[in-house]
């Protein structure tokens, strides 16, 4: 099946196949001009309390900042009612604490530009717990780019997650965030744990990434394409044919970063010259340093952040857990520091 492309602007969780080009998605603060949170000539942002005679780059330069802002979870694994993940964890409670970070990052001034969420969005393909994970995400009422899962069922995703109904094949999807393309793979077998990437889905990347796009692709699955960090995910990875044949495909395109999931730990590695950002799962945290043959996991839980800049992209790992604050300095706070700083200079 050819690729998809997001059709309707209003409404972003719309979803039509189609062969046409790109339709852009509206993405609320994107393409943040470099100066335009700068006080002029004296790299300071025009904020309250924030001294306009105070630097806040050691060569004066405005702040970098990013042109796009992404929020990456993967990993939800949300089960039907009354029945708690691995039969301890109650998904839809740690699914709810990842919303509330982005929520409250949104509230203090700092909203993510679109979430993606990298697969095993359930964990058995229940019809009610995808209704559930959309309605949570698509509460922060921004866009979000969804990746189907080992533990997903790929026709009830795509009926009850992308909104096309009996589709059985891999979809390719293909999103336009402000002039960054979000090119989504589906490296599920059905009815297995481990990944594989057709031969025809890699071809329909190939395509989708034949002329660059203005702030470069991002390319997402849910199989992450690096070494796996525990004995099951070891047998469960993705095949390791697919992984070079993903590394060639994206080899001397505009392929800025590969995000995925899996191995319920945030991780990042290499494939090929382009970096892999692995997110952890918003419900349980794999143990990489677990004597070896044990599989260990633990309730902790985290999502990534995603910032692109013009020329180079970062990933942060934001825990999930709650955490006691050691300090929360203000703009004017900071800035005393910087001026006693520049005082012992």
């Amino acid at each position: 099946m050819p690729g998809y492309h997001p059709r309707d602007e209003q409404h972003p969780g719309a979803r039509q196949p189609a062969d046409s080009a790109t339709i852009p998605i509206p993405v609320g603060a994107v393409n943040r001009p470099a100066g335009a949170s700068s006080v002029a000539g004296s790299g300071s942002p025009a904020e309250p309390g924030w001294p306009a005679d105070v630097p806040t780059t050691p060569d004066a330069l405005p702040p970098e900042l990013p042109t796009h802002l992404l929020a990456h979870l993967s990993d939800t694994h949300l089960t039907s009612p009354g029945v708690r993940y691995n039969g301890v964890i109650d998904a839809d409670a740690a699914l709810a604490r990842a919303v509330a970070v982005l929520q409250q990052a949104a509230a203090g001034g700092s909203p993510v530009d679109a979430v993606i969420a990298s697969g095993d969005l359930t964990d058995t393909g229940d019809p009610d717990a995808y209704r559930r994970v959309r309605a949570a995400l698509e509460s922060l009422t921004v866009p979000v780019i969804w990746a189907t899962g080992n533990h997903d069922v790929r026709t009830v995703f795509h009926e009850h997650v992308l909104d096309l109904p009996d589709v059985a094949e891999p979809v390719l999807q293909v999103h336009d965030l402000s002039g960054l393309r979000v090119v989504v793979l589906d490296s599920t077998v059905p009815g297995a744990g481990h990944g594989v990437l057709a031969a025809d889905h890699l071809a329909e990347l190939a395509d989708a990434l034949a002329s660059p796009a203005e702030h470069g692709s991002i390319v997402v699955l849910h199989h992450a394409p690096i070494p796996p960090p525990s004995p099951l995910l070891t047998y469960f990875a993705l095949h390791r044919e697919s992984r070079r044949a993903l590394a060639e495909a994206i080899a001397g395109t505009d392929v800025r970063l590969v995000l995925a999931g899996h191995h319920h730990l945030a991780q990042s590695g290499m494939l090929g010259s382009v970096p892999v950002a692995v997110a952890g799962s918003v419900a349980i945290r794999t143990d990489p340093v677990a004597p070896p043959g044990h599989e260990h996991t633990t309730t902790s839980a985290s999502l990534n952040v995603v910032a692109v800049y013009p020329d180079t992209v970062t990933v942060s790992v934001i825990p999930i857990d709650g955490a006691d604050t050691v300090f929360d300095l203000g703009p004017a706070q900071s800035a005393e520091i910087i001026r006693r700083s520049i005082g012992r200079g």
